[in-house]
């Protein structure tokens, strides 16, 4: 445990500036093409024939794969299928070859004027780096390494084309010394998600244990009012009474650091939600008492119009959704910049839209508060490069586990929910073990100095540990 709490302390200050990788959304439309109208031919009625006899839709996606306009559509509970908007081709599997394309068009689009030799490295189920279940719909993926001063390497799912994560040297070596230290996540443990759940609870607990114990005997040795010969308040001398004094100065932040660490996993289900997501997103989206009216902008000259109406913009993705069982697109030049149009003639704008149909989301249930946010605060907020759009919409239901839903204004789409149970996670991991608290994160690098200044204390107690333990070892044996 002393090599463990070590190993902890040190890996949590590198991930504060090298996170583990992922394609974020501002990288996601840098790599993206234009969408090009004269290409869009064809109409995506056969994926909206899917959708309307389907289970709810989570997306349904017009966007450039490589230089190809194609249509994506996502499904709860099903993986992504894909058509080519200028054949009406079906992407049954991504070939090598086209996942090479796909990969150098999305880095010249990052980086115009950057030398890079792109080749094919290899067709995998899973890595180091792609063991997140959100890529399991794109798997197998095709990686390519780019060839450029980084050494990048870009995933492609063998399903749609998409360039799904992107990776570089730095982000690989330093993740050795940072996340996957942290996190204890070797792919041959993390692929196996039971046992690595199960493994970091009970290291956890043994942490806390170690702790206990550790302030059990540091406080009953601890003499203030009676010190020990020449007024020491300690009994030891050398590494162990440095090791006695630091952790008991440490001592809470040694505790909260362990606990909101188990807390992490949420052990035992004790945050999980006794309700359906995906059931208040599907009310939401279609109510019980409506249809779903036809798509919105669903033929190909209707698309064609919607582009070129926009000469000065460039359209990089146009998603369809629904709301209220009525269809809207919205059309994405960047994470920023979305517009929403319905082809219905309405007198109330799209946010009233909104707000009178969020009651479906829990119909059985009160609507206490709607709250519009213009600003960040501490139950939604960006930190750790994690994009969070604004303004959005909070609706707080009275239901029983007091139920907050966050929805993007720009679009209608619901962003996530949060429950009481969440809230309280929030406080415990977020707040106890990345301290991201307003005060700090709104004024960084002040969020920086005070979470290196503690996690350097852990680290130097840790050190002692090791080191005297270290030592008495070496004189038993």
């Amino acid at each position: 445990m002393c090599l463990l709490f070590a190993m902890w302390f040190f890996s949590g200050v590198v991930m504060m500036y090298v996170g583990y990788p992922e394609l974020t959304v501002e990288e996601q439309y840098a790599g993206r093409s234009e969408i090009n109208p004269a290409l869009v031919t064809i109409s995506p009625e056969g994926l909206n024939e899917i959708t309307q006899a389907g289970p709810t839709t989570n997306s349904l996606v017009l966007t450039n794969i490589a230089s190809r306009p194609v249509y994506l559509l996502n499904q709860y509970g099903f993986s992504w299928r894909a058509m080519y908007a200028d054949s009406g081709e079906w992407v049954a599997e991504i070939s090598p070859q086209h996942a090479v394309e796909s990969a150098r068009i999305f880095y010249r689009n990052q980086h115009t004027n950057e030398p890079i030799a792109v080749h094919f490295q290899q067709t995998l189920e899973m890595d180091q780096w792609t063991i997140s279940s959100s890529l399991s719909a794109h798997r197998p993926l095709h990686l390519i390494a780019i060839g450029d001063t980084a050494d990048t390497h870009l995933y492609v799912s063998s399903r749609t084309g998409q360039v799904v994560l992107d990776t570089t040297r730095k982000e690989r070596v330093w993740n050795w010394l940072g996340s996957n230290l942290h996190w204890i996540y070797p792919l041959q443990l993390r692929k196996y998600s039971g046992v690595w759940v199960n493994t970091i609870i009970v290291l956890s607990l043994i942490g806390l244990v170690s702790v206990f114990t550790g302030a059990v005997i540091g406080l009953t040795r601890l003499r203030l009012r009676h010190p020990y010969r020449g007024k020491n308040i300690t009994p030891y001398r050398g590494i162990a009474k440095y090791h006695h004094i630091l952790g008991l100065v440490s001592l809470i932040f040694l505790t909260t650091f362990m606990f909101s660490g188990l807390m992490s996993m949420g052990p035992w289900g004790i945050f999980d939600s006794g309700t359906s997501f995906t059931q208040q997103i599907n009310r939401y989206q279609t109510p019980q008492d409506s249809s779903r009216s036809a798509a919105v902008f669903s033929t190909a000259n209707e698309i064609r119009r919607l582009l070129e109406q926009k000469a000065n913009q460039q359209t990089k993705q146009i998603t369809w959704h629904r709301l209220g069982g009525e269809s809207y697109i919205a059309m994405h030049d960047s994470q920023d910049d979305v517009r929403t149009t319905s082809s219905m003639t309405r007198a109330l704008g799209l946010e009233q839209q909104i707000k009178n149909n969020v009651a479906q989301l829990i119909p059985t249930s009160e609507i206490l508060v709607r709250q519009r946010l213009n600003e960040y605060d501490a139950y939604y907020y960006s930190h750790h490069d994690q994009f969070r759009p604004l303004p959005v919409l909070r609706v707080k239901f009275a239901d029983p586990a007091s139920t907050w839903f966050h929805i993007d204004i720009a679009t209608g789409q619901v962003i996530g929910r949060v429950t009481s149970r969440n809230r309280v996670q929030r406080w415990i991991y977020s707040g106890l073990h990345s301290l991201d608290f307003s005060v700090l994160i709104n004024n960084r690098p002040f969020w920086d100095i005070v979470v290196i200044s503690l996690c350097g204390l852990g680290l130097a107690f840790s050190i002692t540990s090791v080191v005297g333990a270290w030592v008495r070892i070496r004189k038993k044996g």
